[in-house]
């Protein structure tokens, strides 16, 4: 899997995201832009990211796209596509809507 640092630079930009981390569904780290820790990060998201993706097809739900984990100090927004694992550290729930927000105005100007 290639990084596509230009990618990852560009959700690091959207109001509200301090880092990005991209990795894989294994957990190997890929690249990071503000993100100090990102081997750990990219560890813990892509087996994160391997088993919710599992109980969402046993769910019903097909591949999953994209997981929130919040907490009282910030949220952890993970997206998943072809593989690869982008975490992007949020600085509140509110900031993760707006992000959202963005990004699906993003892939639908990308179609």
């Amino acid at each position: 899997m290639r990084s596509d640092l230009r990618g990852l630079e560009q959700l690091a930009r959207l109001t509200g995201v301090r880092g990005v981390v991209q990795g894989d569904l294994s957990g190997t780290f890929v690249d990071a832009v503000r993100e100090p820790d990102g081997e750990t990060v990219a560890a813990v998201t892509g087996f994160l990211a391997t088993t919710l993706a599992h109980a969402g097809e046993q769910l019903g739900l097909g591949p999953l796209r994209r997981l929130v984990f919040q907490g009282p100090s910030g949220a952890r927004l993970v997206l998943l596509q072809d593989g690869a694992v982008v975490a992007a550290t949020v600085e509140s729930a509110a900031a993760v809507a707006a992000i959202e927000r963005a990004l699906e105005g993003r892939n639908e100007r990308e179609r």
